[in-house]
This record gives structure tokens, C-alpha cells and sequence, in this order.
């Protein structure tokens, strides 16, 4: 095992650490209580103090933040002085003395249980304790095929794509004996955090859920960090690591192309540079390359007759914004964050809506994290793993499962929602745009949408109803809400469908990304097939951790109906799918053989369980918004309808009787140790 492996360097034990106590009580001081508690059972391995201190640490503070979202009539039980005192001399005794004993280790079940329940302020059922052990950092992901032997040297990977993925798809690689290289089409790490460089780019989902649970880090200055700062948390990332010498950019991947009779993948890169071409081979091909990498425009004539200047969210360039007439066409979560950025900057700012979405007002956890939480998640033993666990249980399936799913019986009598839950997210947002522009005023009626909460991707406020926030931006006198279809570009700027021109100095389209499940690669798998001809009409499925039959050793990350749209989770998905590929890599180590394919059976038996399961999605059921979780035949391709736990059970250990596995006597030629990199 490499030193500094994710496997040696996360393990359940955290150091000891001897603090001033000074530093200590100040910031212990605006600790939560319940993590106060739990922190101290770990650092004195007293189990006592649970039964003295669980009922008078109060109610988590995500547990009020749950009853703030769906405005619960429940009364939060506060903490006890007296108990948060004692919580803290213990923890200032223990942890200001050489003499400290090892910290706990949870290695018991049923106790991750009880202090779960605590830091939830309700009972965790036990199905998620294994997925929240790992996913909160207490252990990493747990090798289910047992690895009595290392890969063979003629087993190397191509990872695509140098996003989040990308990433934790190299580090495992690493951790685990396997030859990898990664490529990536753009000049540097990120991904969609390198490419989305507008003004006010940030994560929408909170930073201590969107990231990596091997690497969760304590040093967030925004609970939803700016883009830059998370392209800077992966490139950190890559560098601890030390996985970059692996990575090549302007390197995009143009043609794939499996030879049968050397079981090997032989892929054709673009240098984006040099315009040059190469040829490489590997053994199995993990794609991480996303399914959003080309900028989608509307069906509008005339784009190349504007005669300022125009640009589009996705490839952003300094442009002079300042005293200018401005349009942003698109209201998704790119155009209401560069909306919320320059407003107070143009001279007349025109916002063209084609659908209204549901925003959720920024209230709940925003804004910056406050020097004492970041101290007490650097040093804290064990804080930053609770309050981890804490950001997960609140967007995950507990939370966000039951707005995603429907009740056909309040259906009947709730034309706008689809179940209890679902309807409490829908009058949040409600009460946030009432509460912003009256209720039944002009903009009122204009940002209302038609559908449930949930049925297309909701998004965030930036801000409150304040300077820097959306809903604030739209109701400044230098803005204009236009919801009137866009009919053509001239060069005066834009012209509605009501013969209204749009006089513009310039145009931001923030008309989002097209849907690309590998579709820009020509992709030819065993006997000749073409993915793009099996996926023919927008139609892409998969079997679990991107496996398709005639494609072997091929595995697709960020393929279809692998979002976790009820969540936000896509660290943890990307965690969970290349946990399932690199299991299914050491099974076919442990076989001895060359290939990996999924079976037409086990393939066909998950997609039929999925599109049933489906069935009672909010996206089968509201076919009002316009999304494209959606293809042209109305089949749901991109969100998963599973719980997160159910996907991560199905994702722990391949089935081998769903495989077929495959051998050749044939080697590659190997080219500088390696099989076969040829000009």
C-alpha cells in the first residue's frame, strides 16, 4: 500500500492532539452541545457520559434546521447549562494533558448507532449505519472482494476526465496496485470547477456534503464555497495524493475501440494543443467525464448577427460588464448566480425566463463558517467526522427521499404537489417569493412555476432577500423580467415573440449544458458495436457501476440514472461507483482473467427494476417542467430512483454471477513498461 494511501493515512483512528486550553474554552464555547457530548465519549472512551448527558445536550442544530425547512410545529428542546459546562471541563481536562488515553474507535454498531441518534436528535435506522461509518469519514470504503493478489501489470486503466471522478477514481487506482493514466480535454483539474470561472460561480450544495469522505476538509470559508475555492480543494487534493504525473491535459479522448483479440481497450486522443493525434491502450477505461461539457444555446436565429458582445456561462471570458445593457437568457443555477453577481453593476440588467424555477431561499445554512467551527473542525477530535454525518443526514434520503416521491392520494386533491413533504418544500419557496414581492404582484405571478417542487432541478438563492441574492436582483429598478419566448437575435440585441426588440450591449446565455452521456466519443465494443447505436434516441441505460453488455472492462461514472437527485450527492455517488468498478477490477484480478462483461440478463433484470421503481418518481408523474432529467420520448434518464443506502447496498460487492469473465493469451507490446502507447 502506497505511503499517504487513503487506506493508511484515513483509518478510524485520529491522533491525539494536546490543545491550549485558552484556544479551547473560547471556542468550545459556540460548539454544539451535542457534539460536545459525542466528542468527549471519544477522546476519554467513557461511555457514560452518554447515559448522563443524551437528554441534556438538547436538539441538534440540524434538526432545527429540518424543522425550519418544512416549518414543523415541534418546539426545539434546548441544552442544558449546566450539562455544556460539564461537556466542556471534561474535554478541556482531557485534552490539555500528555497523558491521554487512544481515542475511541467505533467498531461497534449498535454504539455508532446511539451517538448517530444523538447528533441527529432522532433515531437513525440501522441500515445506514455502514454507508454513514464510511461516508463520515470513520473508516474507508470497505474491500468486499478480499485481495489475494495484486493486478497484473498488463491491467492498466484510462480514466476520463479530471473532475471529482476523475480524481477519486486516480487515488483509488493508486491505493489499490493498479497502472493508471488520466486524460482530460481541458488545459486543467476540476472539471466543471475548471471550466465555470463566471461571476458568482459557487456550489449549491453544502461543501461539508460535496466532498470526497476521505479527504473531508475543516478549512471551508463559505458553507457553499465560491468555485474557486473548490477548484482549489481539488487541486489539493491531487497534489497530497501525489497522482498529478498521471494526468494529461488537452488530451481528449476521440475514438475507443475494443480489440478482441488482445482484450484491450485502444483509445485515439486529440491533443487540443498541438492539434496532434496518439494512440494508447489500456487494459479497462473508467469514464468520469461527466454528462453536461458542451454549452446548450436556444433554438434562436440569428446568434452571429449581435453585434456587441456575447457569451456563454460555461466558457466565460473577461468581458466589461460596468454601466453596460445587459441580458442573461436562462434562469438555472448558473443565471440566477451571475444575475445575483452583476447586477448592481450593469446599467440595465434584462432577465429572459422561459420556465420559472422553485428557489429556495438562502436561510437555512449560508453564508460564512465562523472562525470557532473552523477551528473546532481542524482540531476537534472527531467534530469534523459529526459534523459531517450531520450535513449528510440532512440532505439525505431521510430529508430528501419523501419530496421525490408521490402520494397519489393527495394528489387527487393538490394539483401542485405530490405529497405531504413535498408540498412543505413548495411553501417554503412560496412563503420566500410572497415575502419578496407580495404576494400576487406581477413578479410574484412571473416566478411562481406550474409544477411540484422537485420535478425540475431546484436551486439556491445566493443570498437572502438582500444585496448579492437573486430575488433581490429582479426587484432593483435597472431590472427586467421578461417571460415572453425569444423568437430571434438581431444586432441591436434580442426580439420577443410580441415584436418587442431588446436594445443590449451584451448577451449571457446561461441556457445550460447539453446532456452528453459519452456521445461525442465514438465508442465500438466487442463484434462492432457502437455505443452510440445501443443508446440510439437518447435512450442510455446501464447495469449498476456503468457496465454494459458487448463493452467490456468498460465502467461509466456520471452515467445514466446514477444522479442522486433527491440529494445533491454526487461525491457520493462518484465514491460509490468507483468503489463498485474497482471491485469488479479485483475480481477479475483474482480470476486471472482479462475481461469483465455484464450479462444481457442481470442488465435488462436491473433496468426493469429501475423503471419500476421509477414509476413513483416525481419525474415520471410531473411532465410539466421542462428538464432534462428527461429524453424526447418521456423516459426519465438521469436521477436515480433509489435511495442512496438502497444504491450503495446494490454497489458494495459485485455480483459474479451477473458477469461474464473473459481470458486471452494475447499481451499487448509494451511501450515503456506499459501496454502499448503508440504515436
Amino acid at each position: 500500500m502506497p505511503e499517504g494511501s487513503i487506506r493508511s493515512r484515513m483509518t478510524h483512528q485520529v491522533p491525539k492532539v494536546l490543545l491550549p486550553e485558552d484556544d479551547l474554552r473560547h471556542h468550545l464555547r459556540a460548539a454544539e452541545p451535542a457534539l460536545l457530548l459525542l466528542c468527549a465519549v471519544h477522546v476519554t472512551r467513557d461511555l457514560s457520559l452518554l447515559d448522563r448527558y443524551a437528554d441534556q445536550v438538547g436538539m441538534s442544530e440540524i434538526m432545527k434546521l429540518r424543522l425550519r425547512w418544512s416549518k414543523q410545529a415541534a418546539v426545539p428542546t434546548e441544552a442544558s447549562p449546566e450539562a455544556v459546562a460539564q461537556l466542556v471541563d471534561v474535554l478541556c481536562s482531557t485534552l490539555t494533558n500528555d497523558d491521554q488515553p487512544e481515542y475511541l474507535v467505533i467498531d461497534d454498531r449498535a454504539l455508532f448507532g446511539r451517538m448517530a441518534d444523538i447528533a441527529a436528535s432522532m433515531h437513525v435506522d440501522s441500515k445506514y449505519h455502514d454507508m454513514y461509518l464510511e461516508q463520515s469519514g470513520f473508516v474507508p470504503d470497505q474491500r468486499a472482494v478480499p485481495p489475494t493478489r495484486t493486478p497484473p501489470e498488463r491491467l492498466n486503466l484510462a480514466i476520463l476526465g479530471a473532475g471529482m471522478t476523475g480524481l477519486d477514481a486516480a487515488v483509488k487506482a493508486r491505493d489499490r496496485g493498479f497502472d493508471y493514466e488520466v486524460f482530460e480535454m481541458e488545459p486543467g483539474l476540476g472539471g466543471v470547477w475548471w471550466k465555470s470561472r463566471y461571476p458568482g460561480v459557487a456550489v449549491d450544495t453544502a461543501a461539508m456534503f460535496y466532498s470526497l469522505s476521505w479527504e473531508l476538509s475543516s478549512d471551508w470559508t463559505q458553507f457553499f464555497p465560491l468555485g474557486q475555492e473548490y477548484r482549489a480543494y481539488l487541486t489539493a487534493l491531487g497534489e497530497k495524493y501525489d497522482v498529478l504525473d498521471h494526468f494529461h491535459f488537452n488530451s481528449e479522448v476521440t475514438r475507443m475501440e475494443w480489440l478482441e483479440s488482445e482484450h484491450v481497450w485502444q483509445l485515439t486522443i486529440f491533443d487540443t494543443v498541438h492539434h496532434t493525434t496518439r494512440v494508447v491502450h489500456a487494459t479497462a477505461v473508467i469514464t468520469g467525464a461527466g454528462h453536461l461539457n458542451r454549452p446548450k444555446y436556444p433554438d434562436v436565429p440569428g446568434r452571429e448577427a449581435f453585434a456587441g458582445e456575447q457569451l456563454h456561462t460555461s466558457r466565460w471570458r473577461d468581458v466589461e460588464l460596468d454601466g453596460k445593457r445587459v441580458a442573461v437568457v436562462g434562469v438555472g443555477a448558473a443565471g440566477i448566480q451571475v444575475i445575483a453577481a452583476i447586477a448592481d453593476e450593469v446599467e440595465h440588467l434584462t432577465v429572459f425566463q422561459r420556465q420559472a424555477h422553485w428557489v429556495i431561499p438562502n436561510v437555512l445554512v449560508s453564508g460564512a463558517v465562523s472562525d470557532s467551527e473552523r477551528w473546532l473542525r481542524r482540531n476537534l477530535p472527531y467534530y469534523l467526522h459529526w459534523a459531517r454525518f450531520q450535513a449528510f443526514w440532512l440532505n439525505g434520503d431521510e430529508t430528501g427521499y419523501p419530496i421525490m416521491r408521490v402520494d397519489r392520494e393527495w394528489m387527487k386533491t393538490h394539483p401542485t404537489s405530490i405529497s405531504p413533504e413535498n408540498d412543505s418544500a413548495m411553501q417554503m419557496c412560496l412563503r420566500y417569493i410572497n415575502d419578496s414581492f407580495g404576494e400576487g404582484s406581477e413578479l410574484a405571478q412571473k416566478l411562481t412555476p406550474d409544477f411540484a417542487f422537485g420535478a425540475k432541478r431546484a436551486i439556491r438563492d445566493p443570498e437572502d432577500f438582500a444585496p448579492g441574492g437573486y430575488y433581490y436582483a429582479l426587484a432593483q429598478p435597472n431590472t427586467d423580467l421578461v417571460t415572453d419566448a425569444l423568437t430571434r437575435v438581431v444586432p441591436q440585441g434580442l426580439v420577443t415573440a410580441d415584436g418587442t426588440l431588446y436594445e443590449l450591449d451584451v448577451i449571457i446565455w446561461a441556457t445550460g449544458m447539453t446532456v452528453d452521456y459519452l456521445s461525442t466519443i465514438e465508442i465500438i465494443g466487442r463484434d462492432g458495436v457502437r455505443l452510440n447505436e445501443v443508446w440510439a434516441d437518447n435512450n442510455p441505460r446501464t447495469y449498476l457501476g456503468g457496465t454494459v453488455p458487448c463493452f467490456p472492462n468498460l465502467f461509466i461514472n456520471d452515467g445514466p440514472n446514477t444522479a442522486a437527485a433527491h440529494a445533491g450527492g454526487h461525491a457520493f455517488m462518484t465514491e460509490t461507483i468507483n468503489h463498485y468498478v474497482f471491485e469488479c477490477l479485483q475480481l477479475l484480478a483474482e480470476h486471472g482473467a482479462s475481461a469483465i462483461e455484464v450479462s444481457e440478463e442481470a442488465h435488462d433484470t436491473y433496468n426493469a427494476r429501475l423503471d419500476e421503481v421509477m414509476l413513483d418518481s416525481i419525474w415520471a408523474n410531473d411532465r410539466r417542467a421542462d428538464t432534462y432529467y428527461r429524453n424526447e420520448t418521456g423516459r426519465i434518464i438521469l436521477p436515480t430512483p433509489f435511495r442512496l443506502v438502497e444504491f450503495w447496498e446494490m454497489s458494495q460487492r459485485p455480483d459474479e454471477e451477473s458477469f461474464i469473465l473473459h481470458s486471452t493469451d494475447r499481451v499487448p507490446e509494451l511501450v515503456d513498461g506499459h501496454p502499448g502507447a503508440v504515436s
